[in-house]
């Protein structure tokens, strides 16, 4: 790989084609790129090394793609693929070819009133729906609204995102002078980042929308920056007069020192604005959109009496169907408090200087989702001395474990090293080696989760890779002061194959907790909880129904979550 990020164009990248740069800047390049197999252009962002390798960035990449590709918004850009390796990070976007309100101010000047206003309602949709899922952009400014050839406004470059879940930082220097304009003053001294945060950038893009110039502009950046910290904006009139005087109003609301004094959140800024500048009342639609603690209802679809109303929009379902809870729906995931704070004890414990952990559970049990949606999001808040600052990665073993192995740590190292390629032919404590090099120096620790570890018996034909698999994690955790954690999730029907390996079978025999049904308060909390985020209450005596339905049923976790989808989906018929 290329070691000048600048200069990728002509290359390809994991099947994807670079033909030109068309952005760049203190925290990476854009490129325009064609990706073959499903014929189609695309944007792709390359964060430089200096960001891409720092453990911070490296702690929290994974996490953070996972929940930004899932954000579901028609004002939203797409995220379609990402991944991390040595001395790079990679975005994959929806490529829009109308440019960036910052190219069009810098071409065009000022843009008209109501134009402004169909950007803002567009952009305060997409915040809205990104804040709903603990998301703050925390980067907004006209650089990283695109547009599309008909003027539509799109929120992009989530790259620097931050999940409200995590401990706040102090803004780093590459993040405070890459868009001291429009950055709010809680993130100059280093204060925790709420929408509100996002709010106060979104006034200052309102000005420079309006005005076609920034309202603390100078050449000096630490002027601005204390001006960010203690001037207020000027009126919009002194440079555009024909502005009626309450827009003042409105951005200075949005732009205020303190956020508990800006907007509450985004669709009222938006409403507000277009009310003044367009004389128009905001509809009811989206008067139910900016409320959504109004209480909804969710009902049996099968009760005759059922009568039918307008539900919210643009709500995420909490619910996964068929597919596992991921680290992305750790708020969603509900009813394994205590079975998640037993493996946080076994982890504790380290039974005879082992740190490898085995989830045995039957198929439907949620063995998947208790570990990537509990365990490890639990971990990372510091469950464990230490281990918010842990690296984590994932895999499944596939048919290939050891081409897994190598890509999962590819994701958190700092560099590339020849012992990588040893995974595949070299000694047996190759992999306990490479563990060293690839941690910062310091008490840091690497978490590998192996989910659906029975793949490794069903996949894998070759005795011999399997094997050798095997016995590199083996001796990896049972080296002196290891600093790797195993953690597998595996089928009960499977528990006796692992058995077959004298050294695997000491570590599961010593470090096994076993996933049992869900207790019914359990059952309730998991059917319950994640919509009360939402405020909406399912109807009397539903829960009490769909849990006598279920409660008898062995491995029937997917199958309610696939039900609580569907009724969550057609809320809005029945009440």
């Amino acid at each position: 790989m290329p070691s000048d990020i600048n200069n990728l164009s002509g290359k390809t990248i994991k099947g994807y084609e670079l033909r030109q740069m068309i952005g760049h800047g203190g925290f990476g390049a854009v490129y325009r790129a064609y990706q073959p197999s499903v014929d189609r252009e695309v944007a792709i962002k390359v964060i430089l090394p200096e960001h891409a390798n720092s453990p911070d960035f490296i702690r929290r990449f994974e996490s953070e793609a996972q929940v930004i590709a899932r954000l579901e918004h028609p004002h939203i850009t797409p995220l379609y693929d990402y991944w991390r390796e040595p001395d790079m990070a990679v975005l994959v976007m929806r490529l829009l070819r109308g440019g960036s309100l910052q190219d069009s101010l810098e071409n065009k000047g000022a843009w008209k009133p109501t134009d402004v206003v169909r950007l803002v309602t567009q952009i305060s949709g997409a915040l809205t729906t990104a804040h709903r899922n603990s998301i703050v952009h925390r980067d907004l400014k006209p650089a990283n609204i695109l547009l599309d050839e008909e003027g539509n406004a799109y929120l992009a470059d989530f790259g620097i995102a931050k999940i409200l879940l995590q401990p706040s930082q102090p803004i780093v220097e590459e993040d405070r002078y890459g868009s001291p304009a429009f950055i709010s003053p809680e993130q100059v001294i280093g204060q925790p980042v709420s929408p509100q945060t996002d709010i106060y950038s979104l006034g200052m893009v309102i000005y420079v929308a309006l005005t076609g110039q920034t309202p603390f502009f100078d050449s000096n950046t630490n002027t601005v920056i204390r001006k960010q910290l203690s001037e207020t904006l000027p009126p919009l009139q002194t440079l555009r007069p024909d502005l009626p005087y309450a827009v003042n109003i409105i951005i200075w609301r949005a732009t205020s020192k303190r956020p508990e004094a800006r907007y509450p959140d985004a669709y009222s800024l938006a409403n507000d604005l277009k009310q003044v500048l367009t004389g128009e009342k905001p509809s009811t639609s989206t008067a139910q959109i900016s409320s959504p603690s109004i209480p909804r209802v969710l009902s049996n679809p099968n009760d005759i009496n059922t009568i039918i109303i307008e539900a919210p929009t643009n709500l995420t379902n909490p619910y996964k169907g068929l597919q596992a809870f991921q680290e992305a729906d750790a708020g969603d995931f509900f009813g394994r408090a205590s079975l998640i704070e037993r493996l946080i004890k076994k982890l504790a414990q380290g039974e005879h200087g082992s740190q490898f952990l085995a989830i045995i559970g039957p198929s439907g049990s949620g063995k998947s989702s208790i570990a990537r949606a509990g365990l490890i999001p639990t971990l990372k808040r510091g469950a464990l001395f230490g281990s918010q600052e842990w690296f984590y990665v994932q895999m499944t073993p596939g048919s290939n474990p050891l081409q897994e192995l190598a890509d999962a740590l590819l994701g958190v190292a700092d560099k590339m090293s020849l012992s990588f390629t040893n995974l595949f032919s070299g000694s047996e404590d190759t992999l306990a080696k490479i563990i060293p090099e690839i941690l910062p120096i310091g008490e840091i620790e690497l978490v590998l989760l192996i989910d659906q570890f029975e793949e490794l018996f069903t996949l894998v034909t070759s005795e011999e890779i399997r094997a050798r698999f095997l016995q590199l994690i083996v001796n990896a955790v049972q080296t002196p002061a290891s600093r790797l954690r195993v953690i597998i999730t595996l089928r009960a029907d499977f528990y006796d194959r692992p058995l077959q390996y004298p050294a695997l079978s000491t570590l599961m025999r010593d470090n096994t907790e076993i996933v049992l049904p869900l207790t019914l308060p359990e059952m309730e909390q998991a059917i319950v909880e994640p919509s009360d985020r939402y405020a909406i209450q399912f109807e009397n005596g539903l829960v009490s129904r769909i849990i006598s339905d279920v409660s008898q049923q062995p491995g029937a976790l997917p199958l309610l979550q696939f039900a609580l989808t569907e009724l969550f989906d057609k809320r809005d018929k029945y009440i």
